[in-house]
């Protein structure tokens, strides 16, 4: 039963998670018509196409730019962070006794409805931002959205390598050691909710972080953590590591693509013109003549 909801949600996911617009940013001059459903979509296909290629890029060559790193080491917002997430690691491992003598016992069928209402609210939620983007051509909403979606498929994939790297053993396999790494398990990160707080960033980054859309959205993506603790899956730092795994994903995707809107002469897959600047009949000022055009 559970599957099936979740390959209906997926399909909404897949809806909502075609990425935004075009270019690094399309920028609509003054007097020009919104774009119809269908340019948007086009434009958003570009916006993931340009993104994606740049995304890899930035992080293979990481290495090879760490002097570009001494800005935020010196930056005390850094270490604040840092020291929070350790914080908040640190408290989730101390409370995993606790947090599965209350959780562990909640049943199946309770544990697996928290998880469907996790997957459908989240998923639905991302959904409904690229909607309305696309409803009112709102392109930051598409961007944000798209994002989101891209910071979740992150997620799922280092998730991987995560569980592969720590070995941890799940609870019902080591019941009274949550110490059981590098023992062959896949119970450390949780790769259900990492995708979810993926996710769940991107529509709270929309709204700022405003408390009344991070607190609702953040306590849905948690209700899978609880439900799949409720199946004896995970433990409570399992749920937390994930949780900031997935945060992390999105938030570094909507660094890096901030940077790219700011260096636009980049290398593109799908080469975007500049915005033709108008005067004050909005008219068109771009020079008349001959062109030349390089398409990769």
């Amino acid at each position: 039963m559970l599957l099936r909801g979740w390959l209906r949600l997926a399909t909404v996911a897949i809806v909502g998670c075609i990425d935004a617009s075009a270019g690094w940013s399309q920028v609509v001059s003054p007097g020009t018509p919104s774009p119809t459903v269908g340019q948007a979509v086009v434009s958003d296909f570009k916006y993931l196409a340009n993104n994606l290629e740049a995304d890899g890029e930035d992080i293979l060559t990481a290495p090879l730019h760490l002097d570009a790193a001494g800005a935020m080491f010196r930056n005390p917002r850094f270490y604040w962070i840092l020291g929070g997430a350790g914080a908040v690691f640190g408290g989730s491992f101390a409370l995993d006794y606790t947090m599965r003598m209350n959780l562990k016992n909640m049943g199946s069928n309770t544990a697996n409805a928290l998880q469907y209402a996790s997957y459908s609210s989240v998923i639905t939620a991302t959904g409904l931002l690229y909607g309305y983007g696309l409803y009112s051509g709102d392109e930051r909403a598409r961007h944000y959205a798209l994002t989101a979606g891209e910071g979740a498929g992150l997620a799922v994939l280092l998730d991987l390598g995560i569980k592969a790297a720590f070995g941890r053993l799940r609870p019902y396999q080591a019941p009274h050691d949550h110490n059981a790494f590098f023992r062959g398990g896949a119970s450390f990160v949780s790769g259900d909710v990492a995708p979810m707080f993926a996710l769940a960033a991107g529509v709270s980054e929309y709204y700022d972080n405003r408390w009344d859309v991070a607190l609702p959205i953040y306590s849905l993506a948690l209700l899978d953590g609880f439900g799949r603790m409720g199946n004896d899956a995970h433990w409570f730092s399992d749920v937390v590591g994930g949780a900031l795994l997935g945060v992390g994903t999105t938030e570094l995707f909507l660094y890096l693509h901030r940077q790219h809107e700011r260096h636009p002469w980049r290398f593109r897959v799908f080469p975007v013109a500049p915005a033709v600047p108008m005067d004050s009949t909005h008219r068109g000022l771009s020079p008349t003549g001959l062109t030349f055009a390089f398409y990769w």
